[in-house]
Order: C-alpha cells, then structure tokens, then sequence
C-alpha cells in the first residue's frame, strides 16, 4: 500500500518560491517532491569521488554501514545502492556536520567536537521530542549520526521505496544537519570503524537508543511537513513560545503559522530561519549559490 502523506502541495511551492531559504528540503510527498522515474535512474546515488593526479580522495576506502537491505559494510562506493534496489529499511538517519554549523551560536568547542556538541546541544533536542529521545547517536568523527532504527523492518514493495526515501528526505530536516543527506540509500559509520576523510577518528557510541515503530516515523514526519514551526521551536529552543528571540535578544518570539514565528522585535519570519540560524554564514551562502544556479 502506498504510503499517504496530507501534504498541499501548492502550500509548499508558494512557500518555497517566496523564501531565501528554499534549499532546505522540509516538504516532501510521492506526487510533487520525489520523482519515481529520478529516483529509478539513481540519481541520488553519491557523486563520483575527485581524485587529484592520481591520489585516492581520503577517507574513500573508509568502512561503512548502510541502513537498508542486508545492512552491509564497506566503503561507500561498493555498497550503496540505488533508491529502487531497497527492499528493506532499518532506519532513517540525520547527519549533523560540525563543520558547517556556526560556531557564533553553538560555540567553538562544539564545531571542533561532535561529543561537546551533542553534550552541549544535540542531547537536548532530542530529549524534547517522544520520537527523537530514542534515537541512537554515534560521534562519526567529524560529526553526529542520530539513527531512528525501527523495531521491525520496513518491507518496499512496489514504487514504495521511492515513498519511503522521500519520508527520509523529510527527517533529516528536523535538526539543522546535511540538507543533502540521500534519503533511505544514507550510510552511517559503524562502530569502532575509523573516520580518514581528515585527522583519524575513532567513530564512538554517546547515546544507545532504542527502536521505533513505523508509525512513529510517519508521525514524525507528518510534523515536520505539516507543522514544522511548532516542531523546530519545540526541538530547538524548548517550546513554541521563548522569552528570548534568537535572532534579536530583545522580544519574544513565538509560533504564528504552519510556516511562520513571530518576534514583537524582528516582525515575521519563515519557520526556516529556525534552522538556518544554526548554520555558518559561508555555509548558508554556498546553499543559496547552489540554488540559485
């Protein structure tokens, strides 16, 4: 059965046109978002690794764990596979990368470490959310994987892998982690594996988790695509109301709308910025130079 998700999809294209921040891919369904044919032709396989005069990129042979199927490890190159090869889902994962946070408003210490980071930052996000507070979180190195792992597989038959990997697409929004994560194909780093793409790094185990069901998922996507203001203020800042605004210090700040806050200060934002307001500036300009063409 296909998977139904309550998505106006004129909503989110006059949304997405009128905002600077439309390359944050928040909404997501089988009919608009996701092209079953794109997906069929691989096209969010990873790109082609660079070499320079011959040289291997770093970190290429590194192991790697993917999240479908068998679950099978080795180097990323030689395991992915293609969005309609997935018959199985063990999890869906968010990918939170230190090196294109800002180090202005999570802190230095926690762009330099990903277990400072989840100490100082993650652990508490996750801890305000029925369905986040089970993931289980590695330190990949150079990051934080946050792993939803279900209780029993979810089974693709059909054209529903290319449902499911756009449900994927959907979480690893819900935290201000890689907005290019490749959906259900994604591949943690397993434990105990080392991380070469930079310094050496052992990849560890900070938080254990525990297993989800489908309906979780769906439920947790369904926020984040129906009310994602009510969810980031929620997740990222402790509630739908702050004393504080985050961007001005001076008001408060509050949600008014599917897509909207309120700051008495600032005026009206689009929900986005609640994200956006943890990425560096270089990184915000390289996505909006991306989008742009």
């Amino acid at each position: 059965m296909s998977i139904h998700l309550n998505i106006i999809r004129e909503e989110i294209e006059r949304t997405r046109a009128r905002s600077e921040y439309g390359f944050l891919q928040t909404f997501v369904n089988h009919t608009a978002a996701v092209s079953h044919s794109a997906a069929g032709q691989g096209r969010d396989m990873p790109p082609p690794l660079q070499r320079n005069d011959g040289n291997r990129v770093p970190g290429e042979d590194d192991e790697r764990e993917s999240l479908v199927n068998d679950r099978r490890q080795g180097p990323a190159n030689q395991i992915t596979p293609k969005v309609q090869e997935v018959a199985s889902i063990h999890a869906f994962m968010i990918d939170l990368d230190c090196g294109i946070l800002d180090p202005a408003v999570v802190g230095q210490e926690c762009v330099d470490s990903p277990a400072r980071l989840y100490g100082d930052h993650v652990q508490h996000w996750l801890d305000r959310d029925p369905v986040l507070r089970k993931a289980e979180v590695r330190d990949s190195g150079h990051g934080l994987h946050v792993l939803l792992w279900l209780n029993e597989p979810i089974i693709c038959t059909g054209g529903e892998a290319a449902d499911w990997h756009a449900v994927a697409k959907g979480i690893r929004n819900v935290l201000p982690g890689d907005p290019n994560l490749n959906g259900i194909i994604a591949m943690t780093r397993p434990l105990g594996a080392l991380n070469t793409k930079h310094e050496p790094k052992t990849v560890q185990l900070l938080r254990a988790g525990e297993s989800i069901t489908r309906t979780e998922i769906l439920d947790l996507n369904r926020r984040i695509t129906e009310q994602p203001a009510r969810l980031w203020m929620r997740v990222l800042f402790g509630g739908e109301r702050v004393d504080s605004c985050p961007f001005c210090s001076k008001e408060s700040m509050g949600v008014a709308g599917h897509w909207q806050v309120q700051c008495y200060g600032c005026g009206g934002m689009d929900a986005a910025t609640l994200v956006y307001h943890f990425y560096s500036p270089e990184f915000r300009k390289e996505k909006r130079k991306d989008s742009n063409g």
